[in-house]
């Protein structure tokens, strides 16, 4: 009896990423869930990559001396704790996201008539 078959070459791996180095940032996008609503964070922004760009360095100031410095804000307001660090990776991941949509929109955006 020979394997069975499984045409995976050039799909994207998912195994060598360890879950559990995520579970801060899934803290971060539940946490986002009630501040704003679910997935508001795949929203289009108006100036995306600035404004996460400023999160991004606004959270990394806040974790800058303690890696395990926590948004009290999220966690007075909310009730979650949630690490300014793992709102860095957050902020980094959806400035790299919205840059992504744009250029795939740019690409896709219909040519008129060649002259």
């Amino acid at each position: 009896m020979s394997g069975g078959m499984k045409f995976d070459q050039g799909k994207q791996p998912w195994f060598a990423m360890p879950l559990e180095v995520l579970e801060p940032l899934a803290d971060v996008f539940a946490a986002g869930e009630l501040k704003y609503e679910i997935f508001n964070c795949l929203l289009p922004f108006e100036d995306a990559s600035r404004r996460f760009y400023d999160g991004q360095m606004r959270h990394t100031k806040a974790s800058q001396i303690d890696p395990l410095a926590i948004d009290q804000e999220l966690l007075e307001k909310y009730g979650v704790t949630v690490y300014h660090l793992a709102q860095v990776s957050f902020n980094a991941l959806l400035r790299l996201h919205n840059a992504l949509k744009e250029a795939e929109n740019v690409e896709n955006v219909p040519q008129g008539p060649a002259d």
